[in-house]
């Protein structure tokens, strides 16, 4: 059993960091969220096995996004700059967030995606940031594939008009 599970974190915990870490833009939270989402399934582990699924995975991190996005609405976030100013240092594949920093189209990339609605940038994330197809982004969103496509086509056109009035 445990066995089973440490091939689960190994094979999916960096890309949901990276889903949380596009989401959020923070990755101290999306180191805190990655391992919430693996403590909830090793806690279920023996009701979600026969029906584990990558698409299950990200719904649980998904579902885990929402409810804390519902609770802390008028909240501010710590940036990564004052958490690094407070001493606060990443722990959590540095070279990956390194490299996204450091890089400005990527870095321009990652604020246009933060202009879009929260629909449109969860299926710009998913399917191109995390390589999921449409059916499985549909598992995880619990829309038809043909909704995510339509959805796809306009994030994409968005992306592009934000992209070009910059």
């Amino acid at each position: 059993m445990r066995d089973s599970f440490d091939e689960l974190y190994l094979q999916f915990s960096d890309k949901i960091y990276k889903y949380f870490y596009w989401q959020t833009g923070d990755p101290y939270l999306a180191e805190d969220f990655t391992g919430e989402v693996f403590a909830r399934v090793w806690k279920n582990w023996k009701r979600f096995k026969p029906d584990f699924s990558q698409a299950f995975l990200y719904r649980v991190a998904r579902n885990l996004l929402i409810d804390y996005w519902r609770k802390n609405k008028n909240r501010n976030e710590m940036s990564l700059e004052t958490s690094i100013e407070a001493g606060i240092e990443p722990s959590y594949d540095e070279d990956f967030i390194e490299k996204i920093q450091n890089d400005d189209e990527i870095r321009k990339l990652r604020d246009a995606i933060k202009l879009l609605p929260e629909n449109l940038k969860e299926i710009i994330i998913l399917r191109f940031m995390e390589e999921l197809s449409a059916k499985e982004v549909g598992e995880i969103s619990g829309l038809t594939e043909v909704n995510v496509r339509v959805l796809q086509y306009r994030a994409l056109r968005k992306l592009r008009e934000v992209i070009k009035n910059e």
